[in-house]
Order: structure tokens, then sequence, then C-alpha cells
């Protein structure tokens, strides 16, 4: 039996206009359909509106559902092989991330590539993943990371996560004087273990009206943090466990609150290079350790263990955000007393 599906009424148009030997203009004086429709629908790319179907079946004695079938079943056909060929564009991107996906138990390991592509656009909150290959979807990046289609895709699917994480919390109304008198707080949970820190610091910033957001890392991105505000009164702030080191969790952590204390209000900020992120690094490092107490410490010379556990004790913090801003300041070399005072978090410590 024909499909007919595959086929364009404009085809049976066509045929019965040769069969009858008729122009394509004298059947358009003949039916009232314009001669630019008709060519259009002839040619295939017009479409048999409720209008067009009544002229057709006045003129051929068929009903008005015959021509409408016709083209609905055409396009319901054109769709199912737009969706087939979006499924199969989709599930390129998705294998790029299928690991992190079943890592994270967001997908099963036994997923058909169907399930996996709808559990990945429903986690990311489109219709297609490959909305996600526009450069900036969801933010206003200072500069992309990587104009690699895949890399882009990854970045944009982390950051779409975060927002959608975000917009499930129930916070209130941003309060930048609360934050404020947060930031002691917030330190002295750097002394204390994921398991035992992490409600507190949720609840900590949400009393502060910020929506706090924890996503592992997704390789290829590059991204540690971000901020976004939803509206004047609303704010997400995300970080990633990118390296698994406490140090950048927690200097990532106030880089990202520094910049909503300044009030950087563009789209979305992404961790990346520019005028706001030195200023949101400076502020970072004087909220962890105070600028004052930080130069006394270094104008003795003495960066010994002994010393880097004293200071941290004396100024409150882990040792190893005192090492990590000495590695950064290029005063102790990278890798120097890592294994005095490194220490790892794993993103299941904390959520």
């Amino acid at each position: 039996m024909l499909n007919i599906k595959r086929y364009h009424p404009g085809v049976y148009i066509k045929e019965s206009l040769d069969s009858m030997e008729m122009t394509a203009k004298e059947f358009a004086i003949r039916t009232g359909i314009s001669e630019r429709t008709l060519s259009s629908i002839i040619n295939g790319n017009g479409s048999v509106t409720f209008d067009v179907a009544y002229k057709l079946a006045s003129y051929f004695d068929t009903s008005v559902d015959l021509w409408s079938n016709l083209q609905n079943a055409y396009d319901l056909y054109c769709k199912e092989t737009e969706i087939a060929e979006q499924m199969n564009n989709d599930w390129q991107l998705a294998k790029t991330i299928k690991k992190y996906l079943v890592e994270h138990k967001l997908v099963d390991k036994g997923d058909s590539k169907e399930a996996v592509v709808n559990k990945a656009r429903k986690l990311a909150g489109v219709n297609a993943l490959e909305l996600l290959k526009t450069p900036d979807s969801f933010v206003c990046l200072k500069q992309q990371h990587s104009s690699n289609g895949n890399e882009v895709f990854a970045q944009n699917f982390w950051i779409s996560l975060a927002l959608n994480e975000a917009r499930k919390k129930n916070g209130v109304n941003y309060d930048r004087d609360k934050l404020l008198l947060a930031i002691e707080t917030l330190r002295k949970m750097t002394v204390r273990e994921p398991h035992d820190f992490y409600p507190d610091l949720e609840d900590t910033l949400s009393q502060c009206g910020i929506s706090f957001v924890v996503l592992p890392y997704l390789s290829k991105t590059n991204i540690y943090g971000a901020t976004k505000w939803f509206s004047r009164s609303n704010v997400m702030l995300a970080v990633s466990n990118r390296t698994g080191k406490a140090d950048l969790f927690w200097f990532t952590l106030f880089h990202e609150i520094a910049h909503v204390l300044m009030e950087h209000r563009r789209e979305m900020l992404v961790n990346e290079v520019g005028i706001e992120d030195t200023e949101a690094d400076k502020m970072a490092a004087d909220m962890l350790i105070p600028a004052e107490q930080w130069e006394q410490f270094i104008s003795t010379n003495v960066f010994s263990p002994a010393a880097i556990f004293a200071f941290a004790e004396q100024v409150g913090i882990h040792p190893c955000l005192v090492l990590g801003r000495l590695h950064k300041e290029n005063i102790v070399p990278y890798g120097q007393f890592e294994k005095e005072f490194g220490k790892t978090y794993y993103i299941s410590d904390m959520i």
C-alpha cells in the first residue's frame, strides 16, 4: 500500500492537472486559488489550508477532509523525520556527557539512547540538546572557554543544571547586610568536614537570600563557579568541585560571594578573566585572610609547615587555604607541603 505520508498534496494536484492536460494558471482561474499559492503547493513548499482544501474539494467533488488529511499526514511525516534527526543529533551530544550522567546517577547505565537523551533534555530544561551548542545560551560570558561545539555544549549543560537546581530552592529575599554578617560564620566552616558544614553552609546562604548549588564538575567545562541574579532580590550561587581541592572550593565560594556583594548584575558571571573577576579575587582573598594579617605573615618570610599551621589557627581557617594562597602568589612552589595540608572534598560528602 502506498504510504501517503511521504507525499505532499501538491503531488496529487500536479498528477490531476497532467491527466486533465490543464495548466496551473487555468486551474487557478477555475478554482479561485491564487496562481502563486497553487504554484507553491505544487512545488511542495506551500501548505493546503482549509480554504484551499475547500476549493479543491468543490472542484474535484471530494471531501474537504481528504485534502486536509493529506496535508496533515505529510506534515506528520516531516515532523517524525525531523524528530528522528533531532534525536540522532542530540544523542551525539548526550554521548559526550553520558559518563557524567551515569556516574552521578542522573541516568541508568542500561538506558536506551532515547531515554538518555530525553532525561538529559529534562535535566537541562530544553526541548533539544542542540540548543545548548550556541555560545552564551543562558549566560553572558566575557569570553567563551572554547569554540569547540561539544565543549560549549558541556559548559551550557552544567550551567543549565545549576540554574534549574537553584530555581527549586525557596530562599528569602537577598539581604546584603545579613551576608556581610555571615562571612565570619562561613570562614569558620573551613575547618569542618563537608558532611558537617554543608547543611549549615546551605542554610546560612539561604537565609541571606542566596540559592546555593553545588554540582559535580563536568569535564572540559573549566567552570569553578557561577552567579546569576534572577531578580533584584534573588540570586543563584553555584560551585563545582573541580579538582576536588578544598582550598579551591572555598576560594571559589568566596569569589562568587564577592560577585554578589559587589552586585555584578550582568546576565550571568562565570569564572573568567576580566576586571569583575579581578575585583572578586581581591575581595575573596581579603575575606578569607584579612589583608593586614596576611601582610604581617608574609613579611616574616617564614613558611614552614609549623608557621603555616600556626597562622591558620590565628586567623581561624583551614591551613590548606593559607597554603593555597602562598601557592597562588608564588611565595611557595606549587606542590610543596601538599602532603601536610592538602585536602580533597568529594561531592558525595556534601550532597
